[in-house]
């Protein structure tokens, strides 16, 4: 079965990179992927195109800069025609609008993806996502990567039921480099973890990763677990923030600012608890399928489609966001039972090896894609 993957751009973002682990599980079945961007060459993130590089897949974009540009659409039908494709899956906005007419017209079976939760928007953005809100409900399968997703666009654009061919299909990654084992000491303490407990924060300092609610939860976390450390594992522009709320709370000497790494699975071992705070806009986490996959314990906030990742008091703990005293509480348990923290860890590995690895997500849009041809 061949099938052509129609995204916007290939910039740095979630869905992009995630094209990389989905392409090469395909070799294992009988799909064979083409990988195409809808823009110009201009739009492509360099560390996106080493990525799929590296990975062996070849990649065309195909220089369409606007919705309303004439050839747009008969350029999409020929290149759909000429590669005698079986489906095209277009994942982002801009691919799903334009793909529409495009296999239409190439009597061939459109599938799309929306990557993120709805949110309220302005001006043409408005336009363009209900355009492709439009275009997902006329596809054969419109796919949203978490429960969150879907509930947000049915909100925003269906509040009076969900259409037949809305569902959700969570994405996967490649969970081979992410494995299970003992902490090595040197990671251990280039990240902060001198003391007895060791909890970290995978994430870029953003406001939505709610990290200063994590910071305002330490002192409860200290008084109840003196020498435990708060691992900062990322960089971005609210660092100096961060850091003047860990100073303005005397809590300098157990929250440590670890920087950026490339390590992460022996970052994960290293940690007793892998914490994320986040108040809004997550869809599916990759860090949260990460850390479970090296068998630790997760306490996160009950928030966007991380409940459909972390099952509260099976695979890790969950808590309200933004509040901070809930965070302590769920942090505090999980480090004073270290039977807790093995047996959530140990559950959490298995569900995502079974159900958020490449090759799970691979077999299930292999399935949808048979099912698809088989109509």
């Amino acid at each position: 079965m061949r099938v052509l993957i129609l995204i916007d751009a290939f910039r740095m973002g979630g869905a992009e990179t995630l094209l990389a682990p989905m392409v090469v599980a395909s070799r294992a079945t009988d799909v064979e992927m083409d990988v195409v961007s809808i823009s110009t060459e201009s739009m492509n993130a360099a560390k996106t195109m080493a990525i799929l590089a590296d990975a062996g897949i070849s990649t065309r974009s195909l220089g369409i800069t606007r919705l309303l540009d004439p050839t747009a659409i008969p350029k999409l039908t020929r290149l759909i025609r000429r590669g005698r494709y079986d489906v095209v899956h277009a994942h982002l906005e801009m691919a799903m609008t334009l793909a529409l007419p495009a296999t239409r017209l190439a009597r061939v079976p459109l599938v799309a993806t929306f990557h993120h939760v709805a949110r309220p928007l302005s001006g043409r953005a408005v336009w363009r996502e209900r355009l492709a809100v439009e275009a997902a409900t006329a596809s054969r399968r419109a796919l949203f990567v978490s429960e969150a997703s879907r509930t947000s666009f049915a909100d925003t654009y269906r509040p009076h039921g969900l259409p037949d061919n809305w569902e959700v299909m969570h994405n996967g990654i490649d969970v081979s480099t992410f494995s299970a084992g003992e902490a090595d000491p040197r990671v251990r303490a280039e990240v902060g973890g001198t003391g007895a407990h060791l909890v970290v924060i995978p994430a870029a300092f953003r406001d939505f990763k709610g990290i200063p609610i994590a910071i305002r939860a330490w002192p409860a976390v200290v008084a109840e677990h003196p020498g435990a450390v708060l691992s900062l594992v990322g960089g971005g522009e609210l660092e100096d923030e961060l850091r003047a709320e860990v100073a303005a709370l005397g809590v300098e000497n157990s929250v440590h600012f670890a920087g950026i790494r490339t390590d992460m699975s022996a970052v994960y071992r290293a940690a007793d608890v892998v914490l994320l705070p986040s108040i809004h806009g997550e869809n599916l986490p990759t860090v949260l399928i990460e850390a479970s996959a090296t068998g630790r314990a997760v306490a996160a906030s009950r928030i966007g489609g991380i409940p459909d990742i972390v099952a509260d008091g099976d695979t890790g703990l969950l808590f309200e966001p933004h509040d901070s005293a809930a965070l302590a509480e769920v942090v505090n348990k999980l480090l004073a039972d270290a039977s807790l923290r093995d047996t959530l860890g140990s559950a959490a590995e298995v569900r995502a090896r079974e159900h958020f690895s490449s090759d799970a997500w691979m077999a299930r849009l292999a399935d949808t894609y048979a099912e698809i041809v088989a109509r």
